[in-house]
């Protein structure tokens, strides 16, 4: 039967499909084709793991001493840039480094803030919207585009996405590089998964984007079975699973890689319609299969960067701007710390003749001596410290890290309560896009590389399961696109809402002297485009065929009511007309004939 390159049993790995796996030892398997790739995978794997060398020594682990380290466990406690499988200190004391943790909440800060200015829980933050511009939506279709969203919108919130989204604004701010893997799940329908920095391995395109993701990383033998099932795993690791016992919690070096389905000499590549291949083996193992082995048609992984240089895999960080003012920060604390202890706790010197005698330097305490004014205990140099100024410049440091971080924009408005002016709703909104445009390029360097292909992959995801509708005839053939209504992307569309609102009170004011000032605004449009750029449901507005009707339908009403006005008025007259011509009537004018007759031009 032939092997579905389409699933992998990870999808719906679970305690229940845990219970069902056998303890029978039986060897995968042999795959011919698996040595030539495996060994193209290995190979390349090392090549790309001496590019990410100088990253590693000279740019990360500095960090995660400093800054982060309980975010790097292959950082503090590998052996030459591997992960060490059996490691039992992994829960010590990591933050040794640390004297002054001013630069981890700044980045708790701005991670935070990236997260809930990108992506908020609490609030909408992309819309499904066609991908050719000035499209006419009738109401079927904005109706499917509406429902398609909430649907995606279910899925996300009941996964791990805004968990793992937030790992990912912290890596990406501590680090500048962050992977995200987002495979299809049987029962949150995705699941995200978060490499942590020191285990994964990136390679870029042509284009300058990542293409490739390989990973070296530990899992016990428990883990194994449950994520590749045991008939996949080697003869080993399912002697290793029947013991059961305290042989589950043994650990094995995995690896793991996706890229391009591109052909390999001796293997080939996957057949089908796939444009991207991953494979899990165990790393350095001589077995004659994969523990996984399949396709993908869009690409299952994202890898967002802070900010790149020529074809760098890897992105800079503002974690790497802030660095030397946080490593500076600790040696400055220690030294305050230092200083004050000095004059607590001074240096001393002593007579000679207290030399294996009582003596004592706490409060309250006496020492006997034979000469008061030259013998005892006294400070061996006089201590005067500049405590104020040393404090003063940790102060200075701390700001510096602070505003590096861009606390002041995401604490913009707690900062300001503390001013003694408020400030206006204006005042706010023009700071807030001055200092937007500083994190402007980190704003959509993560919507271009992480959150638009991570919800194109979702979308791919619900399509395949037949969780999303078909769409409308109108929007069939029509491809669709993603725009992003979050807090930080509509206040980056500030300036154009400001600008139409200042257009319309311009022309209102002149409105008065000059009339037709007003027949330069299509307040149609007008109206569209502030929609589009306030993020607002589409289904809110009417299409434009529904407001031809309804203005259709108000003309044809006030025609209506203009023509029963008439008939009123000539009811009226008619009315009042009829007295008068009985009086006209009535007078004689001679040669047979009245008024009236007169009037109405008889003879």
């Amino acid at each position: 039967m032939a092997k579905d390159f389409n699933k992998a049993h990870y999808e719906k790995a679970s305690p229940s499909l845990l219970s069902m796996e056998t303890s029978e030892v039986s060897p995968p398997d042999i795959d011919p084709k698996w040595q030539p790739l495996r060994s193209s995978l290995e190979t390349r794997l090392v090549s790309l793991r001496n590019w990410r060398q100088s990253w590693w020594t000279q740019n990360w682990a500095d960090i995660a001493q400093f800054l982060l380290p309980r975010r790097s466990i292959w950082l503090t406690q590998s052996t030459g840039g591997m992960p060490t499988p059996n490691n039992m200190t992994r829960g010590r004391e990591l933050n040794g480094s640390i004297a002054d943790p001013t630069g981890t909440y700044a980045l708790r800060i701005c991670s935070s803030g990236l997260m809930s200015g990108l992506a908020s829980p609490s609030r909408p933050w992309f819309k499904i919207i066609p991908g050719i511009k000035k499209l006419v939506l009738d109401s079927e279709a904005r109706q499917w585009l509406d429902e398609t969203e909430d649907r995606m919108y279910n899925v996300i919130a009941g996964s791990n996405f805004y968990n793992a989204f937030a790992v990912e604004c912290e890596d990406i701010s501590a680090f500048g590089t962050a992977p995200n893997i987002i495979y299809e799940d049987d029962k949150d329908i995705i699941r995200c998964y978060n490499p942590t920095v020191g285990e994964y391995f990136l390679s870029n395109s042509s284009t300058g984007r990542v293409d490739g993701l390989y990973r070296l990383f530990v899992m016990t033998v428990s883990q194994m079975v449950g994520f590749f099932g045991v008939d996949k795993c080697p003869v080993d690791i399912q002697k290793l699973w029947a013991e059961k016992g305290n042989n589950l919690e043994v650990e094995r070096m995995v690896a793991h890689a996706i890229e391009p389905n591109f052909e390999v000499t001796g293997f080939g590549k996957i057949p089908g319609n796939f444009a991207w291949r991953e494979a899990y083996w165990v790393f350095g193992s001589n077995a004659g299969s994969p523990l996984s082995l399949r396709g993908f048609v869009d690409q299952p992984f994202t890898a967002s960067r802070w900010s790149t240089q020529s074809n760098d895999a890897y992105g800079r960080s503002v974690g790497m701007d802030v660095l030397p003012d946080i490593m500076q920060l600790q040696v400055m604390t220690r030294r305050l710390a230092e200083a004050v202890e000095k004059l607590v706790r001074p240096p001393l010197i002593g007579s000679m003749e207290l030399k294996n005698k009582p003596s004592s330097t706490l409060p309250g305490n006496l020492t006997y001596v034979s000469d008061v004014r030259n013998g005892g205990i006294r400070p061996i140099y006089q201590v005067n410290p500049e405590i104020a100024a040393m404090s003063q410049n940790i102060q200075i440091i701390e700001q510096r890290i602070q505003k590096g971080f861009f606390n002041d924009l995401f604490l913009m408005l707690e900062n300001s309560a503390n001013t003694p002016e408020r400030m206006t709703a204006y005042e706010v909104a023009q700071k807030l896009q001055e200092k937007l445009q500083v994190l402007g390029p980190v704003i959509e360097s993560l919507i271009a590389e992480s959150l638009k292909p991570k919800l194109k992959r979702i979308y791919s995801i619900l399509k395949r399961k037949g969780l999303i509708d078909e769409p409308p005839d109108s929007l069939k053939g029509v491809p669709l696109d993603v725009e992003f209504v979050s807090m930080l992307a509509l206040a980056q569309k500030g300036a154009a809402t400001g600008g139409i609102e200042r257009l319309i009170q311009i022309v209102g004011a002149m409105a008065p002297l000059v009339p037709t000032a007003m027949d330069n605004i299509d307040t149609d449009a007008v109206v569209r485009e502030y929609n589009e750029l306030l993020g607002n449901p589409q289904k809110i507005l009417r299409g434009e065929d529904e407001v031809a009707g309804i203005r259709n339908q108000k003309a044809q009403q006030q025609q209506q009511e203009m023509q029963m006005q008439r008939t009123e008025r000539m009811a009226q007259a008619a009315g009042a007309a009829a007295p008068a011509g009985k009086v006209l009537s009535g007078i004689d004018t001679g040669g047979g004939q009245d008024v009236l007759a007169q009037l109405m031009g008889g003879s």
